[in-house]
């Protein structure tokens, strides 16, 4: 008879690894000899360093010590998150006690990505040194979540560092995402430009950023990076994130959700920049999601027509940027014109109510011309007033219709209007990278 013992260790691992919290599987672990030596790296696959109210120096230097003595451990990290860390202006009065092993440290300072050698910021307890030493020992490292603290030094120059002299320093580095640790503020965008250069990179990410500084006539980037996925967040852009679209290869899906003041002083994003960069994966792209109002005239918001965008299958767009206002704010392009043939979700958010009437109007001529034959999800999101005036009641109407309408046609559709203005998780769900 077998029992869980006699299973295979690849099988224990398994099981281990899909318990949900980490004291379930250090239970698991200690519990008798031959899973404590199979087991105990499934203790490090998913480790979380950081914390913003105390320092971390200890913390840190402890996992260092332990998988710069067994590096088997580092090898088997597959998931990191950095907290808020502490960098050189935080380290003048720590009290923590941490370990400073000088010939462990200096065999390893030689081959690791450091911009300086900060023999003193280690010994001084710069959690900022220690991490910069510490990551480049994960090979096996897939995922890497970051906070970004203000003040931080040794951890970029590091990643900048491993990106132009040793770019295989990241060998299975899937993902990557950074945010700022504060509310307010923001990270450059220029922090993720290293990543596009590993070799396994496929998605990157961030919150909390800005985009901004590109010079004038500063030429293309020569596409390079194997990235098909970005995902931003709380984010502002002045430059259509040129440098980050411009080196992809093949762009499969770019979603950005617009930050707005609490994250620049200046614009919250200008719809050209972005436009052209787009438009270099118009026979990769399968996914474009846009959220932030752009109510402005003419060319000043219109992020331009996608139906060219012949892989296209998912559309997140604000009406206003997509159907090109005049100086009066009215619509002066017809979605026929806009969406591709190949488009199987369109989301409109951001629909005045001024322009609710048209776009039902749009909409229903979309079903009945049947030019977009793979539509499956349609869905838009209205705001203004939340009172439904006499004026107003006729677009109700429409809007009932074109739901029967959309159920003939096989098409889930829904509506936030007014004072209904919950977004239909379905559509969040349908997200490609989620």
């Amino acid at each position: 008879m077998v029992t869980f013992l006699d299973l295979p260790e690849e099988t224990l691992c398994l099981i281990a690894e899909d318990l949900n919290y980490q004291r379930d599987r250090y239970s698991l672990v200690l519990s008798c000899r031959r899973l404590y030596t199979v087991l105990l790296p499934t203790l490090y696959s998913q480790v979380i360093l950081g914390d913003v109210s105390n320092h971390t120096v200890g913390q840190v230097s402890r996992f260092f010590n332990a998988i710069a003595r067994r590096p088997q451990l580092a090898n088997a990290v597959r998931s990191l998150r950095l907290e808020c860390w502490d960098t050189e202006d935080d380290n003048e009065d720590i009290d923590c006690e941490f370990e400073y092993e000088s010939e462990l440290i200096n065999g390893l300072v030689a081959g690791t990505c450091w911009s300086t050698q900060p023999y003193d910021q280690l010994r001084r307890g710069n959690t900022d040194a220690w991490l910069a030493l510490l990551i480049p020992q994960l090979k096996g490292l897939r995922r890497i979540s970051i906070c970004y603290p203000f003040g931080s030094e040794y951890v970029e120059r590091m990643f900048v560092r491993a990106a132009k002299e040793d770019v295989t320093a990241f060998p299975r580095l899937t993902e990557a995402f950074a945010e700022w640790y504060d509310t307010e503020d923001s990270i450059h965008a220029s922090c993720m430009e290293p990543f596009f250069k590993f070799p396994a990179m496929r998605r990157i990410g961030g919150s909390c950023m800005v985009d901004s500084g590109r010079e004038e006539g500063e030429p293309r980037i020569t596409p390079f990076s194997g990235v098909t996925d970005i995902d931003l967040e709380m984010t502002n852009t002045e430059c259509g994130f040129g440098v980050w679209i411009e080196s992809c290869k093949a762009l499969k899906t770019f979603r950005l959700n617009v930050g707005g003041e609490m994250i620049s002083d200046g614009p919250d994003i200008v719809t050209g920049p972005l436009r052209e960069s787009i438009s270099l994966h118009k026979a990769s792209l399968e996914a474009f999601w846009l959220c932030g109002e752009s109510y402005q005239e003419d060319e000043i918001g219109w992020i331009g027509s996608f139906a060219d965008f012949n892989m296209m299958k998912y559309l997140h767009i604000s009406l206003s940027m997509l159907a090109k206002l005049d100086d009066n704010l009215e619509p002066t392009r017809d979605l026929l014109s806009l969406l591709p043939p190949s488009l199987e979700t369109l989301y409109l958010c951001h629909c005045h109510n001024e322009l609710l009437e048209w776009t039902v109007d749009q909409i229903e001529r979309l079903i009945n011309s049947n030019s977009l034959p793979r539509l499956t999800s349609l869905g838009l999101e209205g705001y203004g007033p939340s009172e439904v005036h006499q004026s107003s009641l006729e677009t109700m109407r429409k809007l009932e219709e074109l739901d029967k309408r959309c159920a003939e046609a096989g098409i889930f559709f829904a509506a936030s209007i007014g004072s209904h203005r919950v977004v239909p998780s379905h559509f969040v769900s349908l997200w490609p990278c989620s």
